[in-house]
């Protein structure tokens, strides 16, 4: 495989990671947040810093940086986690804003608008590759297990969730602490992806991808959020025989889309991964075929 595709999925799988922190947050429990790049700056700067400042390991500095970023998720879910919807999303975008503005205003430990430069190239698709797997498997049993149907509960009806006995702000509490994770997580990788960061790279208009991803896929498939990564995060590169047209035909697709699958692409449909379902699965199709056929040569014969 050439550099040129295999950074490209690189960049793919880190974005996937990120994504399925907004996933559980915003498809999974209902809360629509644009902290989501905060977070992802936290783990790029705090873990550049702790492996290029402090001499730690790189992957001490990612543990460090998801760490830090699940301390600051605490005090910023503690804060916001009780606010309704719509303020719920305008916090998380002050958040996300502060985060940024910070890593200007302290441009003696981040380097200001100029960024972190001569960060080591330690991440490579394998690594990425592996932890995106553990990642969706983590996300895809969350949702399968009781921690998934009481964030549906939450998300569906939090007054009715509170009456069956859920505690709605600590659950909440738990998956904006895994999603900050998750963050931080794409973060660091990102900034050991790239070797150079900047504050820029995490703006507004990176959360918007991040939701954009999460709705074209659908809200309640994990299938669909993984696909609508993936297919979203190449396309441009594959359009690049557009050349100016390109984004145009880029928010085109994504428009019409929405449009016509107000659900997503996949809707409530989740692709299975366990291969006994899928053995399962491919023995029912064989053997409907062969009823199928069954039944019209008994017309045949009949006739």
């Amino acid at each position: 495989m050439s550099a040129f595709y295999s950074s490209m999925l690189t960049f793919a799988g880190i974005n996937l990671i990120a994504v399925l922190g907004v996933y559980l947050l915003i498809g999974l429990t209902g809360l629509f947040s644009f902290g989501q790049v905060g977070f992802m700056a936290i783990g790029a700067y705090i873990s550049s810093i702790a492996c290029l400042q402090w001499g730690l390991p790189f992957w001490a500095g990612i543990l460090i940086s998801v760490a830090f970023a699940l301390i600051v998720g605490l005090f910023i879910g503690a804060i916001t986690l009780k606010l309704r919807t719509d303020y719920f999303a305008l916090a998380t975008y002050g958040f996300a804003e502060v985060v940024k503005t910070a890593l200007i205003y302290f441009s003696d430990i981040t380097g200001g608008s100029m960024g972190i430069f001569g960060i080591p190239t330690l991440v490579n698709l394998p690594v990425v590759a592996v932890i995106a797997v553990i990642c969706i498997m983590i996300c895809a049993n969350f949702k399968k297990l009781k921690f998934g149907r009481n964030s549906l509960a939450v998300r569906n009806d939090p007054l009715a969730a509170e009456i069956m006995g859920i505690n709605t702000f600590a659950h909440k509490m738990k998956v904006f602490l895994l999603s900050a994770a998750l963050g931080a997580l794409s973060g660091a990788l990102l900034a050991f992806s790239t070797s150079y960061i900047e504050p820029e790279m995490f703006n507004w208009s990176k959360s918007v991808e991040l939701i954009i991803i999460v709705f074209f896929g659908g809200l309640n498939s994990l299938s669909g959020a993984v696909f609508a990564t993936l297919f979203l995060s190449l396309l441009p590169e594959l359009l690049r025989f557009g050349s100016e047209w390109r984004m145009v035909l880029f928010t085109f697709i994504i428009i019409v889309t929405i449009i016509f699958k107000p659900t997503g692409l996949f809707g409530y449909y989740e692709i299975p991964l366990n291969p006994v379902t899928i053995a399962k699965k491919i023995r029912s199709y064989v053997k409907k075929i062969r009823v199928d056929r069954s039944a019209k040569r008994g017309e045949r014969d009949a006739r």
